[in-house]
């Protein structure tokens, strides 16, 4: 009866360590071809339960539970019959796990393909799934559209306006990820309230200046012009920055200033980037920061 439910509790034991193979597996899967799937928390919170399972299983029914109990004697025993307990210790360990290899070996296919698994997203902690942390597609010289690729003019943003804009080229339902990072707001403010540090003096002519879309707090699009008190603020979680100094943070959870873009008019009133981004797009990331340089001297370096 004993060995009967032994044998029970094995057969139990591997088919929860063959769904945790199996849920490891569609957790690399689904994290390959769609990685924002739903399937990723289910399968890997299967392959976790399915371990446990296993685990209590063999522990429950595989392992000894009886208690022994030996009188302490006043004297030590001698060192043979020491020696011939050791002996028989080890012997019983030795059987209880030779009469399993199998299952011990399927318990560590099983560790082994979830650990595996949990390495697709480790390997790309802290990187975008293009390997873009923070960079973006502007450069000296490409102009600014709108989303629907028409070419942003001066024009068109009057005194106290607002444009949402993207890189030429970088635009439609084959960028779509490219426009998440790319996308800036331009502004038209007055250039006699411009209070840019003495770098970007240049970055704003005739009051045209423009900032990265995306919140340094937690990468929400901005979504809120203050023309009164010309600030951009934050739906999300209310982080504001100032217009006019080169996009301060001056309220909210976010620690770190607007990146800003420079730009430049072109002869037909077209505005156009100047340069890169000041800084990197998005939230803090670990692995950029104080050591993020621009594109041109990361390529030059």
């Amino acid at each position: 009866m004993i060995e009967k439910r032994r044998r029970r509790a094995e057969v139990i034991a591997a088919f929860w360590f063959v769904v945790a193979i199996g849920a490891s597996g569609v957790f690399a899967a689904s994290f390959a071809a769609f990685p924002n799937t739903e399937a990723l928390g289910a399968s890997l919170g299967v392959a976790f339960a399915a371990i446990s399972a296993a685990l209590i299983t063999m522990s429950r029914d595989l392992l000894p539970h009886e208690e022994v109990e030996d009188p302490q004697h006043p004297q030590h025993s001698a060192e043979d019959q020491r020696e011939s307990v050791v002996r028989l210790a080890e012997g019983g360990m030795t059987t209880i796990v030779s009469r399993r290899t199998w299952l011990v070996r399927l318990g560590v296919a099983a560790a082994t393909a979830l650990g595996i698994a949990v390495l697709f997203p480790l390997r790309t902690f802290g990187h975008s799934p293009k390997g873009r942390v923070g960079l973006t597609n502007w450069k000296k010289g490409r102009r600014l559209v709108k989303e629907d690729g028409t070419l942003v003019r001066t024009d068109d943003i009057p005194h106290g306006g607002v444009v949402t804009a993207f890189p030429e080229g970088f635009v439609g339902p084959d960028h779509l990820e490219d426009m998440g990072v790319d996308a800036i707001v331009v502004l038209h403010v007055k250039t006699i309230e411009l209070q840019l540090p003495k770098d970007r003096a240049s970055w704003a002519p005739r009051g045209y200046i423009a900032y990265s879309k995306i919140c340094t707090h937690l990468e929400c699009p901005l979504g809120l012009y203050r023309a009164q008190s010309q600030e951009l603020m934050c739906p999300c979680h209310q982080s504001t920055f100032n217009v006019l100094d080169g996009g301060h943070v001056v309220f909210g959870p976010a620690v770190r200033n607007l990146p800003m873009l420079p730009l430049e008019i072109a002869s037909d009133g077209t505005l156009q980037a100047a340069g890169y981004m000041s800084n990197y797009v998005g939230s803090d990331n670990w692995d950029y920061g104080a050591t993020w340089r621009r594109p041109r001297e990361r390529r030059s370096g």
